[in-house]
């Protein structure tokens, strides 16, 4: 199959919808999912999905080969497209917390499950944690300024995998994210600048 005209988010439904005609259950996590609740703030080149069904490896990679993806270490390309898919291992989680409840949007090409927005942005949040990944706050703060989403629902989770600092530091770049035009290069600048005032 040719996906050189597909979009992201195409391919994503595309992907979904076959391999759930064989029987296996996916869930979008990771950078396309921050790019869709991020209104396209923030941009990926990879799909992750989720096998949720835990189907062996093998009956996954046949099922992607009916769509011209192959394996290539951890992910599947397809010579019509330069993105990649991966399926990160299950279970579905972020932080400690696993996951029971996930959402769906469409695409011309049927539903793509999809964590919620709430967990999209906890699971940044958990990689800001434990990685001291920078993106990845900026990410979760996109999003969350996109849906209205406040600090304060994310205060026990970030205590329970962090401390107070993280939430504090989340409060401020949610606070300069809320002051003029939010892009990703405005957020980096404002955590760059928040984060030599903390430590």
């Amino acid at each position: 199959m040719d996906f050189s005209r597909t979009n992201m988010t195409e391919l994503a439904g595309i992907i979904a919808n076959h391999l759930a005609e064989h029987k296996i259950a996916v869930v979008l996590v990771g950078g396309l999912a921050v790019e869709i609740y991020s209104q396209n703030l923030y941009l990926t080149k990879d799909i992750d999905m989720v096998n949720t069904s835990y189907t062996p490896a093998k009956t996954l990679q046949l099922a992607m080969a009916k769509l011209g993806f192959s394996k290539q270490g951890r992910v599947f390309v397809n010579s019509t497209t330069e993105v990649t898919i991966e399926f990160p291992s299950a279970p579905l989680s972020v932080g400690d917390e696993l996951i029971t409840q996930t959402t769906t949007i469409p695409t011309s090409h049927g539903d793509i499950p999809i964590l919620t927005v709430e967990d999209v942005a906890k699971d940044r949040l958990a990689a800001f944690i434990h990685w001291q990944d920078m993106q990845s706050m900026v990410q979760a703060t996109a999003v969350m300024l996109k849906h209205q989403l406040k600090p304060d629902y994310f205060r026990a989770f970030i205590k329970r995998e962090g401390n107070t600092k993280h939430y504090t530091i989340l409060q401020l770049l949610f606070a300069a994210g809320k002051q003029g035009d939010v892009t990703m290069q405005a957020l980096e600048t404002s955590l760059a600048d928040i984060l030599l005032q903390q430590y």
